[in-house]
């Protein structure tokens, strides 16, 4: 009797304690940790250990370190790196950042004469430590012109550490740069692949190597502007497997943007987070798609498609980063504006929202829907301007990467971490579930095995993911036989795995 009270209680407390979501008061101060506090433009990533590596532009690229607990690390220090000797003539602006074979790759703009008129591209390789590779291109920098009003979107990188570059000018283009920082001049044209009338907003490269563009485009059927998937292959042409002839329109009535994307290997599935353009904007939806064709999966809402969502005090809304949780719960992110709408005036403070798997928003956490919090611990009037990065810690704790701006207190730059309230009752069961499975050793050395008590020898796929979220080994194997992990470094991983009676399941993995 006393083990099923014990039972009672503990599903009880979670569902207490499950129910907000709050920023995680151990990290940093009260849940921020402030990394610069002079510029907008920065960016992040998260090391296999949990620490992170930031860069913001100060002039120079400025590099440091905060570890897991949102503290900087003093020992680590502070790193600047100018492609020039004159930050006057050479100001660089981060844009991007990548955790890439254990170097750090940083993407931005830079002004190239003193009147700020006209502007290069570069990418620079930061080795673990802080300090300049300067094996990668010149002196640690690639560069090339995009003229006066030329900016940059965005870059991922594939697994032969090559770059490949989202760049505007009066239209988008691609560049790809080698894994020693050399244009590639054989890609697309004289090194630039044009991407038409296709403005991009995210990147991606699948595992398979082809490349992945969501963004917005006009739809001649239409004459909207549309959210737009566009798919090619690592040589620069079409996919023509995929959508029509490698592009996927999502039409809208009102137009809408692909604002980002997740994937999903283990469901072959891309889910989409798009804002539609009204007039004070808050409207989105969520799609999702196969990544074998660009079909809608019919079993996500209604037919691939979830309706319009808005929350009446959260009408001026800017969405950002998307991201699926362990248990497939849905975590939306952006900023939150609120004036003249009858409800405490707010200015652009942190905004999350929840939605279940099936793509209906879950209202278990709060009844408005969503939840904000203050982009700066409450006696500054910070605005969370700039929501850069979302990293999923992979036990339903957060952390955002944003940057804002203030009269009063300048610019300034955080990482805060959301506490793991997002996971919910209804997780009880997947909880309960996951003690079916077992991963052992673990930590490990160069062998795993995953146990299961109720699936015998049945085989499952399993894709393996560094805390940056990227892809380092896949494969299928069988329960309870070893896979090897020899090539993985030391350090945190996430093991996803599905089987075939559609069992999912994700377990943290430690490389010793």
């Amino acid at each position: 009797m006393k083990k099923h009270y014990f039972l009672l209680f503990s599903i009880v407390t979670i569902f207490l304690n499950a129910q907000s979501v709050s920023l995680d008061p151990t990290f940093g101060n009260g849940g921020y940790c402030m990394f610069d506090n002079f510029d907008l433009m920065s960016d992040a990533v998260l090391l296999p250990d949990g620490q992170f590596i930031t860069a913001t532009s100060t002039g120079a690229i400025t590099i440091r370190k905060v570890n897991q607990v949102g503290v900087l690390d003093t020992s680590f220090g502070t790193k600047n790196h100018n492609m020039d000797t004159s930050t006057i003539d050479k100001s660089e602006s981060v844009k991007r950042m990548i955790l890439n074979n254990n170097k750090i790759l940083i993407y931005g703009r830079v002004n190239a004469t003193p009147t700020h008129s006209l502007y290069d591209w570069f990418l620079t390789r930061i080795n673990l430590d802080g300090s300049l590779d300067t094996s990668f291109g010149t002196n640690g920098f690639t560069t090339q012109s995009v003229g006066q009003n030329g900016t940059v979107s965005d870059f991922a990188v594939d697994q032969n550490g090559n770059s490949y570059l989202l760049v505007s000018n009066m239209g988008s283009y691609m560049v790809k740069v080698n894994q020693n920082g050399v244009i590639d001049n054989n890609f697309g044209t004289n090194g630039k692949l044009s991407l038409t009338t296709f403005y991009p907003k995210q990147f991606y490269i699948q595992n398979d190597g082809k490349l992945v563009m969501a963004g917005t485009k006009t739809n001649t059927l239409t004459y909207t502007e549309d959210s737009y998937i566009e798919r090619r292959l690592p040589d620069g042409t079409y996919d023509s497997t995929f959508g029509t002839n490698g592009s996927v329109f999502i039409p809208d009535t009102q137009g809408s943007v692909a604002r980002n994307f997740e994937y999903n290997y283990t469901d072959n599935s891309i889910l989409v987070l798009h804002s539609k353009n009204t007039i004070y904007g808050g409207t989105f939806f969520l799609s999702k798609i196969q990544i074998s064709d660009g079909a809608s999966v019919s079993g996500f809402s209604n037919n691939g498609r979830t309706p319009d969502y808005s929350f009446t005090t959260a009408k001026q809304l800017s969405l950002g980063q998307i991201t699926v949780l362990p248990n497939s719960k849905i975590i939306v992110t952006g900023g939150i504006t609120n004036m003249y709408n009858g409800t405490p005036n707010l200015i652009a403070q942190l905004f999350v929202t929840r939605l279940n798997a099936n793509g209906t928003v879950d209202y278990t956490t709060t009844s408005a829907g969503f939840q904000y919090f203050m982009a700066a611990p409450p006696t500054t009037s910070l605005r969370a301007d700039y929501i850069h990065k979302l990293f999923n810690l992979n036990d339903g704790s957060l952390v955002l990467c944003y940057s804002g701006g203030s009269v009063t207190h300048g610019d300034k730059s955080f990482l805060t971490k959301l506490n793991s309230g997002f996971l919910g009752l209804n997780d009880v069961s997947v909880q309960d579930h996951s003690n079916t499975f077992t991963l052992y050793p673990n930590p490990a050395g160069d062998h795993i095995i995953l146990q299961s008590k109720k699936q015998g020898n049945e085989s499952f796929e399993y894709s393996i993911f560094d805390m940056s979220g990227k892809k380092i080994q896949s494969g299928s194997s069988i329960f309870n036989e070893k896979i090897n992990i020899q090539r993985l470094e030391k350090g945190n991983y996430m093991i996803r795995f599905g089987t075939k009676k559609g069992d999912r399941q994700s377990l943290k993995l430690i490389k010793k």
